[in-house]
């Protein structure tokens, strides 16, 4: 294809437009229709492909059955099989070799579907469930009507649609299919692209407009990122690079079921409150540095006074805890408990730990989660995958890392969600200095957009951080009287400033 043209068409074009030069094939199935195990949380369909245009070759895959059976061991629900030739290097040999060694497997065909006679295709083949994208008919003519058609027939054959989604539209487009199981794709289909906020946020507005089990595809490289997808409430996963990738998929698979189940019994929805508040016109506040029950308590109704009627959620705020010895601001956990028992009167604000590398701070920390007593921990000096003793791709804790950042090469790449930029320094947190504009704007494209910012944070500067796109401030000694005490003249100016940037802009 001449490049002039390749630059108009995206890859999901071409991958349709290769698979249409395939003939229909045909074949005998003597292997009976197995139902997915809908009542079972979670919900996780394992994947095997070989390859994918993003991530080109992920594994040859030697041997499909035994893939197939670790899955099976560690407790998959359902094996999806890609089965797209060029850009996937799959078959549907692939998907009737599985199905015949393991008979009572529930089997999904993972293909990019767009003709009826594909679904009597999938059938002969074994497939059990089948995939259909919302994103191939959303913007076709009469692609309502085709969709339809190919749903109705997948169900008149006995097989399980699951209808993929990677937006409102989409959602609002096959709304009156009335599906029992669509999944939420992070990845744009067109470009690509992964934008993981944007998808755990869908999640809520496919649950007011439909009454469908919900699964949450792609981008899923830890069993941490599980714990995150459980944790704001999906009803499970669709996973396949990760598991492929993996040297042992029986044990990666096992722990990611574990951390999807471990976070929807975790003591709060951190998570799943934190996105909403990022994706809000208001973006995240965080007030850190509380020392004292009085403090929390002005800061906490002053939250709620200014940002209760402008977020419509569950959470709005949050106040920081410092604990880090070196600190001015350096709280005791008996202070920290002491704080976070007032704030019962005020059960919008998010209560957040903020801990350095320190196996004995973390393994406090992680207790004071698990009892209820804070709500996640943040995170200073991360540089790897460890942190405090504990491997950060295995936490079953809410969490988000703090880099500090003097130039962009400070920053490589991080496995929490979203990351707070801080200034370098020895304070652990409220020193005053702020990070260059220009290196935050360098690294906003680094982080998706979801530039969070601390350091330096206060009312004469907001405007400016507010026009960089910032999503999350974290403000601290710009508030204070003196270091370690909150002033409530400088909280209520700095709130006033805030709000009204919003709801002028």
């Amino acid at each position: 294809m001449p490049q002039s043209i390749r630059s108009r068409v995206t890859i999901l074009q071409e991958i349709i437009e290769a698979k249409s030069k395939y003939p229909i094939r045909a074949t005998i199935r003597n292997i009976p229709i197995t139902k997915p195990p809908f009542e079972n949380f979670p919900f996780i369909i394992a994947e095997i492909k070989r390859s994918s245009p993003s991530l080109g070759n992920i594994n040859d895959i030697p041997s499909l059955q035994n893939l197939a059976k670790d899955y099976l061991d560690a407790g998959a629900n359902a094996i999806s099989i890609l089965c797209e030739k060029d850009y996937f290097k799959g078959d549907l040999e692939d998907l009737q070799e599985v199905k015949t060694a393991y008979p009572n497997a529930c089997v999904l065909r993972k293909d990019f579907i767009t003709q009826i006679e594909q679904i009597q295709e999938s059938y002969d083949f074994g497939a059990d469930m089948l995939l259909l994208i919302t994103a191939l008919f959303a913007e076709q003519v009469n692609g309502f009507n085709q969709l339809k058609k190919l749903y109705e027939q997948t169900l008149a054959l006995g097989l399980t649609p699951l209808l993929e989604v990677h937006n409102k539209e989409e959602i609002d487009f096959l709304k009156p299919l009335k599906p029992l199981l669509i999944g939420i794709n992070s990845r744009n289909l067109h470009n690509f692209k992964i934008d993981k906020i944007v998808a755990y946020n869908l999640l809520f507005y496919a649950k007011e407009q439909l009454n469908s089990q919900v699964l949450f595809e792609s981008s899923i490289n830890s069993s941490f990122d599980g714990f995150i997808v459980g944790n704001i409430g999906f009803d499970g996963i669709l996973c396949g690079s990760y598991l492929v990738k993996s040297s042992n998929a029986y044990e990666a698979l096992n722990a990611l079921k574990c951390s999807v189940s471990v976070a929807r019994n975790s003591p709060n929805a951190f998570y799943q409150n934190v996105f909403r508040i990022l994706q809000s016109p208001l973006g995240f506040l965080k007030i850190c540095g509380i020392t004292t029950k009085e403090d929390a308590l002005m800061c906490a109704k002053a939250l709620e006074s200014h940002l209760g009627g402008l977020l419509p959620f569950d959470k709005i705020a949050a106040l920081g805890f410092i604990f880090i010895k070196d600190s001015p601001r350096f709280v005791l956990e008996s202070v920290i408990r002491e704080i976070s028992q007032s704030l019962k009167d005020y059960p919008k604000i998010l209560k957040i730990i903020v801990i350095q590398d320190d196996k004995e701070s973390m393994q406090q920390a992680i207790k004071l989660y698990e009892e209820g007593i804070i709500d996640a921990l943040q995170l200073h000096g991360v540089c790897g995958e460890s942190f405090g003793g504990i491997s950060l791709k295995a936490a079953n804790f809410p969490f988000y890392e703090v880099w500090n950042i003097e130039k962009p090469s400070d920053f490589n790449a991080s496995i929490s969600p979203f990351v707070l930029f801080d200034s370098k320094s020895i304070l652990g947190g409220g020193s005053g200095v702020s990070i260059d504009k220009e290196v935050l704007q360098f690294l906003k494209a680094k982080v998706d957009n979801y530039l969070c910012v601390a350091g330096g944070v206060g009312i004469d500067n907001i405007q400016q951080y507010k026009n960089l796109g910032a999503k999350m401030l974290d403000v601290n000694s710009s508030l204070e009287s003196t270091p370690a005490k909150k002033d409530s003249k400088k909280l209520q100016a700095f709130l006033e400033k805030f709000t009204s940037l919003i709801m002028h802009s």
